[in-house]
């Protein structure tokens, strides 16, 4: 069994302010064949690691694949969690995912896979990048936004360094606030970032390298007050298979069956201020909460190997 995910293809293993309760859009479901794949049945080979701080040897093992999912309690403060939602919900501008409008999830600023086959969306995330990056910075202030703290403590860590992943020479967009609408789940997928670079109406750059692993990091500021659960699967089916597992109820395409799943490999109750950090490229999924908007912050890591820099974009 290979350790390593390349971006080539991953291999199989063993993402004024509008307010918060706006009515959700609701696409037309797409009515096509049911999903006719077999039942995943791969038993778990990766265990959680649970921890008080963000350490080198735990994040080395994340990064390695010998851990499947890093969680780190009270990496804010339950009390500097709860102030930062206010903040966020008071003063952040979210919107659904342009390329996902029938599920119910909002985000901050427009990220990298919404750019799918369009030059213009594509010149709009980078105009919008920074600007991006910055009024997350800004709703946050005077406080250090989670996702520059993230930033930091990865940097102090990781000697070979962090910098902005730099798929066309461009900044990309680093870090989001994300509020999950009472009643939605997020189901089931991967977010690998290979695939919306392959979606992308422009090639990267020719010295674009590809990564071994993709994390994504969220930062928990309000979990629901009923469900919201975190779900991972220690699975990563390629390209191929994940069509063979595609739930057609919804408009995005990668959106997987629950039907072809076994349970997860990981139910994670996420509480305020903890961060979750997991292989990104495994399918995962946040079940449907109740009790209010459930809203946190994220960002993606990317890990070349041990003598490269670790990147980070949304």
């Amino acid at each position: 069994m290979s350790d390593s995910i390349t971006e080539t293809e991953p291999r199989t293993l063993g993402t004024s302010p509008a307010p918060i309760t706006a009515a959700p859009m609701m696409a037309a479901p797409i009515t096509a064949a049911p999903i006719t794949a077999a039942p995943i049945t791969a038993a778990p080979v990766r265990a959680p690691q649970t921890a008080s701080a963000l350490t080198l040897q735990n994040l080395r093992a994340l990064l390695t694949g010998e851990t499947l999912v890093l969680h780190i309690s009270g990496f804010r403060h339950p009390d500097d969690a709860q102030q930062l939602t206010q903040k966020m919900i008071d003063h952040a501008q979210f919107e659904r995912y342009f390329r996902a409008p029938d599920i119910g999830v909002q985000r901050t600023g427009m990220t990298f896979f919404e750019t799918n086959g369009s030059d213009d969306l594509l010149l709009r995330y980078y105009e919008e990048a920074l600007l991006g990056t910055r009024t997350l910075r800004q709703v946050c202030s005077p406080r250090l936004s989670p996702v520059d703290q993230l930033r930091l403590e990865l940097g102090d860590l990781w000697l070979e360094g962090l910098r902005n992943e730099n798929a066309h020479g461009r900044p990309m967009l680093a870090g989001i606030g994300r509020v999950f609408e009472n009643g939605f789940e997020l189901p089931p997928h991967q977010d690998i970032l290979a695939r919306d670079l392959r979606d992308a109406t422009q090639p990267p750059l020719a010295n674009h390298q590809p990564l071994l692993r993709q994390f994504s990091a969220n930062i928990y500021l309000r979990p629901a007050a009923q469900g919201g659960e975190l779900e991972i699967w220690d699975f990563t089916p390629s390209f191929q298979e994940q069509e063979g597992l595609r739930d057609r109820e919804f408009q995005y395409e990668g959106i997987i069956a629950r039907t072809a799943l076994p349970a997860p490999t990981v139910v994670i109750d996420p509480q305020p201020g903890d961060l979750i950090l997991f292989d990104s490229s495994c399918i995962h999924a946040v079940r449907a909460s109740q009790g209010g908007p459930r809203v946190s912050m994220s960002l993606f890591i990317g890990y070349r190997g041990p003598n490269q820099p670790l990147t980070y974009w949304n």
